[in-house]
């Protein structure tokens, strides 16, 4: 008891933080994501990503234990190995659980209880950094309550803030505060560490960072760059230099082939090395050419900034001073930001959504940074360190009132800056309809081909994704210990899925439930399969399912393309209509077609003044246009036919404008003529 008090008193302030952090996530979200065996709100989630992370721990947690990796998942892409590490389960969290499946509910998530620690976490970090570089002592209560208002800064960061619950294992800032801190800890303390410790130390943090998400590998890493630079300027000898940097990448690595990510089926990347970001971003919002590359720190980051530099310039003599006994790691610190802003910006250099230059790169260079989708990210590590060196310095350089009530106008801004994002987030989590089950298939047939034993496993005959039905099919799998031979990973190669889930249907199995979602119904004669139909869903067995009527043949299969779906340039879409005006293009959702023979068929209007052609091609590779047979042409109908001998994936068909004349486009629809 007399050691748990004293624990409290000593970081009585970084509780506090931490108490902030909390506070902020159960304002945000509410209790109810914390509910372990509710489910239903991450899967209710417009985006796939949260369903992907925790129908990827469901698969997984299902899947039997493969060593040696123990990150081996074989249910998600039967039959085939992929890893925990490309569905963003948080596989460290995701291998614990795991062990603890038998006594764990039978539906159980984890993500709303890693959302509130990462919270908590951020500001307990925070507190501990901020009152750390203002040089705070513990019995100084004005400033260190100063130090929490500014740890609601970093509380109120954007990229925690817009990750959580949508790529929720990036939400894991912490891991580049905590980094911080232990550099901090390790160089400013009068006992400072053995090099052993310091290995084992950076050692953890590359466990940590491998086994939540890889983006965390560099960002951390570069810091132990940063500590190991500091160490260099002081003579440390050798050893204290190189071997934490080889302990840290060491541990990280061995963990990595543990769990898998070296011997997973589908693993692809994209090439991430050119999505960089725009450094001015940092404190101009907007500037990203993506959403990917938004690297916003926030108002209140840009103000506390501003007001670190104000009080610099008061207290120069002060300044100077503290920067002259400070020079190793201020130095340090300069290298960290320089080396941030060099992988982060990628290859091609733009500032305040100006193009500067592009440094060409070797392959080699090339082909190991596209392991990341998007290095911009990797700025959010200059962000947080620009942001808790300006609350620290705000706190060293300005009295104990003066610094709280500045500290509190920099979190006030930085969570109106971010009003938006918070507003949204609040709504939609405290919205009991989102905690409900909307699943379509509420057929009672479904439970019973679940308990008919029948079937072990769910097959699609296309890789398409992106359809609701898609995950309400996966998710009855998962729940109902089947197999699936579809997914989507982070870092997965769509050409390879496409194509391998496409050579499956050659090979029909009877303990296999068919599914065929939209375009792939056009295949249903190709396949001597008995089809049903539940929930407007075609599936189709090898053996008669009973107590299920079968659905009769049709003479000619056909389907209607979603225009909504379409990418429409210079031109308006709807459900109903896609108008074309002058230079306007419209092309089509992307279909995987079977072999055999199709009729396309357009209704509209003004098509006497337009250009119609098809086209196919895998994911960055070439794009091929088809030879077509237009056999109708009329300004409100254009019908061609087209016949292939193989898989058509990624076919598309494309409509051009060729003058002034608007073009619309109610109808596209694809028969299977043979």
């Amino acid at each position: 008891m007399t050691k748990t008090k004293a624990f409290l008193q000593k970081h009585r302030w970084s509780l506090t933080g931490a108490l902030l952090g909390a506070l902020v996530f159960l304002v945000l979200y509410g209790v109810r994501v914390l509910d372990p065996v509710c489910v239903d709100w991450i899967l209710n989630n417009p985006s796939p990503d949260p369903s992907q992370h925790y129908l990827g721990w469901v698969f997984y947690r299902r899947s039997g234990w493969h060593l040696p990796y123990l990150g081996a998942n074989y249910s998600a892409i039967y039959p085939y190995r992929t890893s925990i590490l490309y569905t963003d389960s948080i596989p460290l969290l995701a291998v614990v659980c795991k062990l603890l499946g038998g006594v764990l509910p039978a539906r159980f998530q984890y993500l709303g209880l890693w959302g509130l620690f990462c919270y908590t976490m951020q500001g307990g970090l925070a507190q501990a950094l901020i009152a750390r570089i203002g040089g705070v002592r513990p019995q100084d209560t004005a400033k260190n309550r100063a130090s929490v208002l500014g740890a609601g800064v970093l509380v109120l960061f954007p990229a925690l803030n817009i990750r959580m619950f949508a790529h929720t294992a990036l939400a894991a800032n912490w891991l580049v505060l905590l980094a911080l801190w232990v550099w901090l800890c390790a160089e400013q303390s009068e006992n400072r560490p053995s090099t052993g410790k310091l290995c084992l130390w950076w050692g953890v943090l590359g466990l940590l960072c491998a086994g939540i998400h890889l983006y965390y590998l560099p960002m951390v890493g570069m810091v132990l760059v940063a500590t190991c630079v500091q160490r260099g300027l002081e003579k440390r000898g050798p050893a204290a230099v190189v071997l934490p940097i080889v302990s840290f990448c060491a541990v990280a690595l061995a963990e990595l082939v543990v769990l898998g990510a070296f011997a997973a089926n589908f693993a692809g990347y994209s090439n991430g090395y050119l999505s960089g970001a725009d450094l001015a971003n940092l404190f101009v919002p907007g500037l990203g050419a993506s959403w990917e590359q938004e690297v916003y720190a926030g108002l209140g980051t840009t103000a506390a900034v501003v007001l670190a530099l104000a009080g610099l310039l008061v207290q120069r003599k002060k300044a100077a001073e503290f920067f002259r006994r400070h020079t190793h790691i201020v130095v340090a610190a300069v290298v960290l930001l320089v080396l941030d802003a060099v992988v982060s910006m990628g290859n091609t250099v733009t500032f305040g959504g100006c193009t500067l230059f592009t440094v060409p790169i070797p392959q080699v260079l090339m082909d190991f940074w596209a392991m990341f989708s998007s290095c911009a990210r990797l700025a959010w590590l200059a962000g947080m360190l620009l942001a808790v060196a300006a609350c620290g310095l705000v706190l060293r350089f300005w009295n104990g009132a003066a610094a709280a009530v500045l500290l509190a106008v920099c979190a006030a801004a930085q969570g109106f800056g971010l009003r938006t994002e918070l507003t949204k987030r609040y709504t939609t989590y405290h919205d009991a309809a989102y905690y409900a089950d909307t699943t379509q298939l509420t057929d009672p047939a479904w439970e019973q081909l679940a308990a008919s034993g029948q079937f072990s496993r769910l097959a699609f005959a296309s890789f398409d994704f992106e359809h609701d039905d898609f995950w309400d099919l996966v998710a009855f799998a998962a729940d109902h210990g089947w197999t699936s031979n579809s997914f989507y990973m982070g870092h997965m190669d769509g050409n390879l899925a496409a194509v391998t889930l496409a050579g499956e249907m050659n090979t029909l199995a009877p303990d296999t439930l068919y599914a065929f979602i939209d375009e792939d119904e056009l295949a249903r004669s190709d396949y001597a399969l008995h089809y049903y139909r539940l929930d407007g869903i075609l599936l189709g067995s090898v053996e008669p399912i009973h107590g299920l009527t079968e659905e009769p043949a049709v003479d000619i299969p056909a389907h209607t393309m979603a225009l909504q779906k379409s990418s429409v340039i210079n031109g308006t879409a709807d459900a109903d209509t896609v108008t074309l005006n002058e230079g306007g293009e419209l092309l089509t959702e992307a279909w995987m077609l079977f072999p055999g023979s199709y009729r396309v068929t357009l209704t509209g209007s003004g098509f006497d003044h337009s250009y119609i052609y098809a086209r196919h091609g895998l994911i960055n590779q070439e794009t091929y246009k088809m030879e077509v047979n237009f056999t109708g042409i009329a300004p409100d109908e254009m019908v061609f036919e087209f016949s292939t001998g193989e898989p058509l994936y990624y076919w598309r068909t494309a409509v051009h404008a060729l003058d002034d004349t608007p073009i619309a486009v109610t109808v596209i629809k694809v028969e299977k003529i043979g």
